[in-house]
């Protein structure tokens, strides 16, 4: 995960020093390298909103998937079967998938009552 965010902040930048660049033909070499600068103390920024995005996302799925167990436990009339399918959840530790946690939880009887 924190691989691929560096690889495309890395290309990110690439991406923006390659149009700045072209953009500022006409500029002197020090305004030119000044934008670089720039573009290089701006990175860290960017490669933070897009942890924070990523966690944001991750929270709201954890949520709804929390909330898609909730209801089938207060709605349960077998509580022994609900509990081996809820420990049948594919939940690893941090290897976790949010979407197939979700998908399996939607799976569960009683999960979409509100």
């Amino acid at each position: 995960m924190t691989a691929t965010l560096l690889l495309v902040c890395l290309f990110g930048f690439g991406v923006m020093t390659l149009a700045f660049l072209t953009v500022g033909r006409g500029l002197t070499r020090k305004s030119k390298w000044m934008g670089v600068v720039a573009i290089a103390l701006a990175a860290p920024f960017f490669y933070w909103l897009g942890a924070f995005s990523e966690q944001f996302a991750s929270g709201q799925c954890y949520s709804r998937s929390i909330h898609l167990i909730a209801n089938a436990v207060s709605a349960t009339d077998t509580p022994a079967r609900l509990a081996d399918q809820i420990r049948a959840l594919p939940l690893y530790g941090y290897e976790t998938s949010c979407p197939r946690v979700e998908a399996a939880a939607e799976t569960l009887p009683h999960a979409d009552v509100p």
